[in-house]
């Protein structure tokens, strides 16, 4: 999952020109990535080693990066 998403990060910024800051998934793509880091135990250090914040969604039948403008009333919240 981990190779996964990194492929999907350096794509995206192939192809727009610019690094994603979110990565959507679901909760059992967000437990085989823990999976592949057991050194990691804090949620905040799977942002710091992803680069990028997390979004769970039930609806994530796959795991996808976009980039999003926060505004002062954040709705993504890892």
């Amino acid at each position: 999952m981990l190779s996964h998403i990194v492929n999907l990060v350096s794509s995206y910024e192939t192809n727009n020109g610019q690094r994603p800051n979110v990565v959507y998934m679901n909760e059992t793509h967000y437990g085989y990535l823990r999976e592949e880091m057991p050194g990691v135990w804090d949620h905040n250090d799977v942002v710091s080693v992803l680069g990028i914040d997390i979004a769970l969604s039930d609806e994530a039948i796959r795991p996808s990066v976009a980039s999003v403008t926060y505004c002062s009333e954040n709705i993504l919240v890892s």
